[in-house]
């Protein structure tokens, strides 16, 4: 049976650029993603999306709304991810404070260089179509590699 992982995330615009934090764990290749995190127990939707902005970027949310959810099958970690994204406003200072040590940086990005740096594409895929307002509510991808 795969573990099920319960994962917000945030979109946050500034102006032509999107907020994109660079992970690294465990000695791994760091990787840009999306600032967010997995569920905790007991927390809502809300409160994990304003804890893991804090966290990864120092930015408190404002205002957030629900721009659409992917359900991932992730075979080489054995997983199944449902991840809910929110297009978010924020203010503070850029400053993370990643409990977890994963976040190594923070930083605003041109959408028209998204895909140098969000290499996964079932990742990039429906925040394109998101962002040209074209998106679907609910994205399935059966065999995701991360």
């Amino acid at each position: 049976m795969r573990t099920l992982y319960r994962i917000v995330v945030g979109i946050v615009r500034q102006g032509d650029q999107l907020l994109l934090v660079k992970n690294q764990a465990d000695g791994a290749e760091s990787i840009w993603s999306l600032p967010g995190g997995v569920i905790e127990a007991g927390e809502t939707l809300a409160d994990a999306l304003k804890r893991e902005m804090a966290e990864e970027t120092g930015l408190s949310v404002e205002t957030f709304q629900l721009a659409y959810v992917t359900e991932n099958f992730i075979e080489q970690f054995d997983a199944h991810s449902l991840v809910t994204y929110f297009e978010c406003t924020a203010r503070g200072e850029l400053l993370p404070n990643d409990p977890d040590r994963e976040v190594v940086a923070c930083q605003w990005v041109p959408i028209e260089q998204l895909g140098d740096y969000l290499l996964n594409r079932d990742v990039l895929g429906p925040l394109r179509d998101h962002l040209r307002e074209a998106s679907r509510s609910y994205y399935v991808f059966e065999k995701m590699t991360w």
